[in-house]
């Protein structure tokens, strides 16, 4: 999953997002991150993208100095299996956090187990979606984008 041209193939549905919101996609994988991407930009998506590889930098992220301080929003596509701090810790941190419980986070997985999405779910995440990318994650974008 190496290929920077990797393209998603569920693309049927078109988001458009707001112009002031930012898509943060905190995946340690470099083929996933590319490949979910490309499945937003194939679904009209040309929003700011950014892209965090560890727990950590999305906690530096959303906990930094400058969080807030711009007009910007967030939707937050959250990897689970994250190095240096678990992805299920960053939605915590985030949903029993005051100012920021309310960003959208979708968080995304190769694991089909049931108990872990529940887990999430029970943490406060707005949609848990199975890689690779595809019309499941356009929905849920779709869903959240109220919430921004």
């Amino acid at each position: 999953m190496n290929n920077e041209n990797e393209i998603c193939l569920e693309t049927e549905i078109n988001v458009m997002l707001p112009p002031n919101v930012t898509i943060v996609i905190v995946e340690d994988d470099r083929g996933h991150y590319l490949l979910t991407k490309n499945c937003l930009r194939e679904a009209g998506i040309d929003n700011e993208i950014i892209w965090l590889e560890d727990g950590q930098a999305a906690l530096d992220f959303f906990f930094g100095e400058t969080f807030g301080k711009n007009h910007h929003r967030y939707i937050l596509l959250l990897d689970i299996k994250l190095p240096k701090v678990d992805g299920t810790v960053v939605l915590k941190r985030l949903k029993t956090d005051e100012k920021r419980q309310s960003i959208p986070v979708i968080m995304l997985t190769t694991s089909t187990e049931q108990q872990l999405a529940k887990d999430c779910y029970d943490l406060g995440c707005e949609a848990h979606v199975v890689k690779p990318p595809g019309n499941v994650l356009l929905r849920a974008i779709e869903r959240v984008k109220m919430n921004v």
